[in-house]
């Protein structure tokens, strides 16, 4: 049996971003505004349970909405930004240079 599962990142603005652990990947920039990315957690999907969706959520973090931004004409929404999550079991991504 082999490992699977994925990355669950937010860039700075609080973008989220689902992304394979295969995949080679190494970009530290948001998909959508270009900023770095300053949280991360794996999401074990080998052996885990699942949501009402099907989804397997072994590790994965139940992120909170900071903002949504939605359409004036029909209400669906255009884009979503989240708190980035600050505790011991995920992984915040500090940078030297940078104050998070």
């Amino acid at each position: 049996m082999s490992f699977e599962g994925y990355y669950q990142r937010l860039c700075k603005n609080g973008h989220s971003m689902d992304v394979d652990c295969y995949m080679e990947n190494d970009e530290d920039r948001c998909a959508i505004c270009g900023a770095e990315i300053v949280w991360a957690n794996l999401v074990d999907e080998t052996n885990g349970s699942h949501d009402e969706e099907g989804r397997r959520i072994d590790g994965c973090v139940k992120l909170k909405i900071k903002s949504q931004k939605k359409c004036e004409h029909c209400g669906s929404i255009l884009e979503t930004t989240y708190k980035i999550p600050r505790n011991r079991r995920t992984q915040t991504i500090r940078r030297p240079h940078e104050r998070i």
